[in-house]
């Protein structure tokens, strides 16, 4: 059965509605893959370009190596009718047919909380993340920390979920032959190594596109019982994640922050309209999700001097961070500057652009797949690349 799981996966133009849709006319990936021209056209209401497809098995060969790969690499590919799949994720409406997983989480234990925030993280987010998560590991030490691994707020709760000894499951938005961003491949590594998971839906032969990116954070809303907004600017991404959680009926949940603060508007804003629970520590969200605190958990006051040697720490973990960050910031003006020698439409030699730019070959080795994961340019043989 899972040669035509993954195959049903893999249809062009057959997302996960679509797919569901299948599953519910003819009862199994296996039984569409078997049905007529007719059924699928009419009972099944396929285009007809679709139902060919379907009908000559077109995605079959694709799907076979598929299975070669996750293999190889010891990945699940867990289909929406198996018993690991999250059941939580599989109350959306929208929840994908398959998804593949690296490492051996246990999908449906008891405590899960998504952490998601901008980019753009400060002091005051790091603060509040790490504190968070720290108080929640010491609470319930079975807890999930899920977010999307991308910078700011969603690697920090990556890391302090593992410094404080908990599992976190990172959601991408490309396949698992590669990590975006490629700075914290070292992290996923770590993530999995502990006892965590990556997470996609996506197959190894699919091309990263923006709105993977808007499609994986349902993923991150659904697949928890509750999503904490750490840090948020009046719009951004997190804001998008916490609508879908909204709409799924999980609870919201954000850290307030001052008035001045750009980054504290959009969870402001998400307290004020009620559409968010204001947290401030671990037990807030306890409270919020309904999770019983253990009659022998004693709150610790985060100001004594013991508590004062892990906010050191803190810091200087933020410190690490910004000088990354600076890092971040020079690498974003090279990659502008390999969009602008790229011309629209034409097609350029990695060896050019490495002439003209004076940037190292390992470096814009990097620079370029950045770009490629963004749906900018795209890498053609013969390492040539074009530009959208």
């Amino acid at each position: 059965m899972l040669l035509e799981d993954i195959a049903l996966s893999m249809i062009p133009n057959v997302g996960p509605k679509t797919a569901m849709h299948l599953l519910k006319c003819f009862g199994s990936a296996d039984a569409v893959f078997n049905a007529s021209m007719e059924e699928l056209t009419q009972k099944a209401e396929l285009r007809e370009t679709i139902a060919k497809c379907i009908y000559r098995k077109e995605t079959f060969k694709e799907a076979e190596k598929e299975i070669t790969f996750i293999e190889k690499h010891k990945i699940r590919a867990i289909p929406s009718y198996s018993p690991e799949y999250p059941k939580l994720l599989k109350e959306c409406a929208d929840y994908p047919y398959i998804i593949y997983v690296k490492g051996d989480t246990d999908l449906n234990s008891p405590h899960w909380l998504s952490v998601v925030g901008t980019r753009k993280m400060t002091s005051y987010g790091a603060k509040a993340c790490n504190d968070i998560i720290s108080e929640l590991a010491q609470i319930f030490p079975d807890t999930i920390i899920v977010s999307g691994l991308a910078y700011g707020v969603d690697i920090s709760a990556h890391r302090a979920a593992m410094n404080t000894g908990l599992k976190t499951v990172g959601i991408v938005a490309h396949p698992l032959n590669k990590i975006y961003p490629p700075r914290h491949t070292e992290s996923a590594r770590r993530m999995v190594m502990e006892g965590g998971a990556i997470i996609s839906e996506y197959p190894t032969n699919t091309n990263p596109d923006r709105s993977a990116f808007v499609q994986r954070n349902r993923i991150i809303a659904g697949i928890s019982h509750g999503t904490l907004i750490v840090e948020s600017a009046e719009k951004g991404g997190s804001l998008i994640t916490a609508d879908i959680a909204h709409g799924y009926d999980r609870t919201v949940m954000a850290v307030p922050g001052r008035m001045t603060d750009i980054y504290s508007q959009g969870t402001n804003n998400l307290i004020k309209s009620l559409k968010a629970e204001m947290v401030c520590c671990a037990e807030d969200i306890a409270n919020a999700l309904g999770w019983e605190i253990p009659e022998n958990y004693q709150k610790q006051d985060r100001h004594t001097p013991e508590n004062a040697n892990k906010q050191y720490n803190i810091t200087k973990n933020w410190e690490n961070s910004a000088i990354q960050n600076k890092k971040d910031t020079f690498s974003k003006k090279q990659t502008e500057q390999l969009l602008t020698l790229m011309k629209t439409g034409s097609t350029i030699s990695i060896d050019e652009l490495c002439n003209l730019s004076g940037i190292p070959i390992n470096e814009i080795a990097v620079l370029l797949l950045d770009l490629e994961f963004s749906g900018a340019i795209r890498s053609l043989p013969g390492k040539m690349y074009i530009k959208y």
